[in-house]
């Protein structure tokens, strides 16, 4: 598995001229899911740091280029990771938006990046209801926008059902366990 470290991340979001407010949100991202890990662990169960680091800082790489071309910026990255040769954080970046997963499977790193991604606001860590209605503001302006968005609820709500029965505090805890957390280094 080829994972880019934490400079290199830097270095990627550097050269694909990621803006600021987009790099915060993203460590905000990647805080929350290295939390989630910790928990985990103290349940049994393993997933891999570097790979969450990696994945949370990375997830909206494309995110401004998406907003000038109009392409989707969850595949748009993927592809661009895929080029760069870590096609491991490609998979997890292309599902952060459109999440194909097994939910009666084990817990996996996309699950985990898909989730922090709905708890975190610009900065901010939310409920996945608050999230939610900053979405709906933002992108529900019509009815196939507002099925996805309903879609987007049923399947964040049964991934956060999923993660939180392998872990000892509750979805309302993570702000308080996660905040102002520095896991990054």
């Amino acid at each position: 598995m080829n994972i880019p470290d934490y400079n290199t991340c830097c270095e990627l979001l550097e050269r694909f001229e990621v803006p600021e407010h987009i790099i915060d949100h993203s460590r905000q991202v990647a805080v929350i899911s290295l939390c989630l890990r910790e928990g985990l662990l103290v349940q049994g169960i393993g997933l891999g740091r570097d790979l969450l680091l990696s994945a949370g800082l990375l997830h909206d790489i494309a995110k401004m280029a998406s907003l000038e071309n109009g392409r989707d910026h969850a595949e748009l990255g993927g592809e661009w990771l895929d080029r760069e040769g870590f096609p491991e954080i490609a998979e997890i970046v292309r599902n952060h938006v459109r999440l194909v997963t097994d939910l009666a499977g084990p817990i996996v790193a996309k699950e985990i990046i898909y989730y922090a991604d709905k708890r975190v606001r610009h900065v901010e860590i939310v409920s996945v209801a608050e999230r939610l209605v900053d979405l709906r503001k933002r992108y529900g302006g019509n009815s196939p926008s507002l099925t996805r968005l309903a879609e987007l609820e049923n399947l964040t709500l049964a991934v956060e059902k999923k993660i939180f029965s392998g872990l000892n505090f509750s979805p309302e805890e993570v702000s308080r366990l996660c905040y102002g957390k520095n896991l990054l280094t």
